[in-house]
């Protein structure tokens, strides 16, 4: 048998290892494909998507900041605050850390005291907002809730209180209608142009100089970037972003003292007033009442809260000074006499007999003095108010040179004041109805509008630029309640000089018949005598606008409250050379003369005394109650 190599110990042990080399080669070749793999991932990782992984990473640690700016105060016209800010915090909610979102609702729900139902649609608010965004939870919390929250950091990391800068109302109510106030910017605001850069959880103006001046007031956001643990805590912040810029001051014509004199004499009395500087438009004080605390907006409320406030019968959030529009009544007699003058349809001796009463187009009109007030010319007619006088003087003129002249003296249109929303008003005439209502004017109505009565509406600005206009002799100036805005940097811009939006020109012979008429109104007998201060010069003119024909030769003190006659008081002081004009208007007051002019004359006697500081007050409003 032939011997076989194969079968040697020698080519045995060759052959294992062959085989063993073979297996270490193939295990090298793995360990350097594995090796090459790793460089390979490894470049790849940091060389070619390195930045976008460092950004990721950066993103765990780093964390950019919008940072609100301080929202600018609110002076009155000596620089008194009137709106400030202040520290508030808020609680906030990180939707990326949740890792249950109903454990955390129900957390929340009982720490806050807020509706389960509440906390979802909070959060469900931000769907589409990018999820790096956190939640505002709850606004305002007092300082034991966010204590507690803080010192839970690591039970609630998705968790968070923020500390945030909030609107103070000093006085609350105090002149709230015209400051307005503020409130997280609604989805639909996002959507307007006016708002651009604007988020959910910012805070615009809603109304008000709050929302007019908005765009001073705001001030510019700035950024931080910050350095994050693993719970999002802030551990310090890196020296770049950007500073918010904080909003202007604004300075306003509103004199505090007055605000306030103003505010206590209308006590829980319905309606508005309005007291500007004739020369310039500048407002000194404004109110309408019912009034509402403008601090409530700067907090967020339940929906029950709004429905409330919005349906309630009083309308307290309607600022009747621009928006509610009256039967001005016996007031419009300024401008009866007014067009009856300048047309040269009757002269200051034109006079009438007033029994009482007169028929017109068969019809009966009553005067308001039982038993008339006899012989009367034009100053008397005006003096003691008498309706027969002015019923036939209507009768005359017509309704088209009523309304023609009513539209000159600026009623009918918005006066221009800086806040929105204002009326225009209506002043009927033929074309008017024709175009409202699709009738003819019938002439029977002109008797009605003569006294201040039927379609014709006003509101309490147009009637104190009305008494602006006769007081400084036939000049429109824009009714405005900004003086100057307090730039960043502390730098205040120049007094904004009044705007002269028109005249009308009125004969001396004219003004000097309606100013004498309305001094006496006041001075000597008339229906405004408890408007009256001694050496003052006061001129008025009272108006009683029927609410109901129940009213009608009624005692006001014998009628329930609802059915009570609107009173008016609009004039100016003094008589040469006035410094304040007013017009008071009081809802159910009554007659003017005693609900509106005493109004009038406790803010009056307030702005003399603070122009004449050794004027003794006291003894003037004494004085005063028995003219």
């Amino acid at each position: 048998m032939a011997w076989d190599y194969r079968s040697s110990k020698d080519f045995k042990d060759y052959y294992e290892e062959r085989r063993l080399q073979r297996r270490i080669s193939l295990i090298f070749v793995l360990l350097a494909g594995l090796f090459l793999s790793y460089l390979f991932n490894l470049w790849y990782l940091q060389v070619v998507n390195g930045d976008n992984y460092r950004r990721l990473a950066d993103n765990n640690r780093l964390r950019q900041v919008v940072e609100s700016p301080l929202r600018g105060l609110i002076l009155d016209r000596d620089g008194k605050p009137i709106v400030r800010n202040r520290i508030a915090f808020n609680v906030l909610l990180d939707r990326e850390k949740i890792e249950s979102l109903e454990e955390t609702v129900t957390t929340l729900s009982k720490i806050l005291n807020l509706p389960e139902q509440t906390v979802r649609e909070r959060i469900e608010r931000y769907r589409n907002r990018p999820i790096f965004e956190p939640v505002i939870v709850k606004e305002d919390v007092d300082l034991a809730e966010a204590a507690y929250l803080e010192s839970r950091r690591l039970e609630l990391p998705e968790v968070s209180v923020a500390i945030e800068p909030k609107r103070s109302y000093e006085d609350h109510d105090l002149a709230a209608h015209a400051l307005g106030y503020v409130g997280e910017i609604s989805e639909a605001q996002l959507g307007k142009p006016r708002f651009a850069g604007y988020q959910l959880g910012d805070v615009v103006g809603k109304a008000g100089l709050e929302s007019y001046y908005d765009n001073d007031l705001a001030g510019e956001k700035g950024w931080k970037q910050v350095i994050v643990n693993s719970l999002g805590r802030e551990i310090r912040a890196l020296p770049v972003g950007k500073r918010p810029l904080p909003g202007n001051a604004l300075r306003l014509t509103l004199d505090l003292d007055l605000q306030e004199e103003l505010e206590a004499a209308f006590e829980d009395k319905m309606g508005s007033a309005v007291f500007l500087d004739p020369d310039t438009g500048e407002i000194l004080a404004i109110i309408s009442k019912p009034s509402f605390d403008p601090n409530v907006f700067a907090r967020r409320f339940s929906v029950e809260e709004w429905k409330e406030l919005i349906n309630s019968e009083t309308h307290p959030l309607q600022n009747r000074a621009i928006q509610s529009k009256f039967a001005p009544g016996s007031v419009f007699k300024i401008v009866m006499a007014i067009a009856a003058l300048e047309s040269g349809k009757a002269s200051p001796a034109r006079t009438d007999f007033c029994p009482g009463y007169t028929v017109i187009y068969g019809r009966r009109f009553l005067c308001h003095q039982d038993g008339g007030h006899g012989n009367v010319a034009m100053r008397e007619a005006i003096k003691k108010s008498c309706n027969v006088y002015f019923y036939r003087l209507g009768k005359d003129l017509g309704i088209q040179i009523i309304s023609q002249w009513a539209h000159r003296l600026g009623f009918g249109q918005p006066t221009g004041i800086d806040l929105a929303h204002e009326e225009g008003g209506t002043v009927p005439d033929d074309a008017w109805k024709r175009r409202t209502r699709n009738e003819p004017w019938y002439p029977g109505e002109t008797i009605s509008v003569s006294i201040g009565q039927g379609a014709l509406e006003v509101t309490p600005i147009q009637m104190a630029v009305f008494a602006s206009v006769i007081g400084n002799g036939g000049t429109f100036y824009r009714p405005h309640l900004l003086i100057s805005r307090e730039v960043r940097g502390g730098v205040e811009d120049a007094i904004r000089p009044p705007e002269v939006l028109g005249k009308v020109s009125l004969k001396p012979s004219t003004l000097q018949v309606v100013k004498e008429a309305m001094w006496e109104v006041v001075n000597q007998g008339g229906t405004g005598t408890k408007a009256a201060i001694p050496g003052k010069d006061v001129c008025g003119k009272t108006g009683t606008a029927q609410v109901v024909k129940a009213s009608a030769g009624v005692k006001s003190e014998k009628l329930a409250e609802a059915i009570r006659d609107n009173a008016w008081f609009m004039g100016f002081a003094p008589k040469q050379h006035p410094r304040i004009a007013f017009s008071v208007f009081v809802e159910r007051g009554g007659h003017g003369g005693e609900a509106a002019a005493p109004i009038a004359q406790r803010v009056m006697l307030k702005f003399f005394e603070k122009q004449e500081p050794g004027m003794e007050g006291s003894q003037i409003a004494r004085a005063a109650q028995h003219p």
